[in-house]
């Protein structure tokens, strides 16, 4: 997964992925309210999305909070966590 704040690009693994917000797995966390722009490569597709920092620890990583959040969006994130979570 990608993620962008200001021109900086970066790479992280995620954790936690919900149809809310994820967990970013970094050591460079930001502060809580700031906004981000994520993009995931997923077998169901591309997925952009604008986000905030909602929480984060140092050394561990950052909580973000999707934000408004359209139809295809929404269809994609359910269809990966269905692909993902053992029903």
């Amino acid at each position: 997964m990608s993620w962008k704040f200001e021109k900086q690009r970066h790479t992280s693994r995620v954790l936690d992925f919900s149809a809310s917000g994820a967990f970013i797995v970094t050591n460079e966390v930001l502060p809580v309210g700031t906004p981000l722009r994520l993009i995931f490569a997923m077998v169901e597709g591309e997925l952009k999305l604008e986000a905030v920092v909602r929480n984060s620890t140092a050394g561990r990583g950052m909580g973000v909070e999707f934000l408004s959040i359209g139809g295809k969006e929404l269809e994609i994130i359910l269809k990966a966590l269905k692909r993902l979570l053992p029903w």
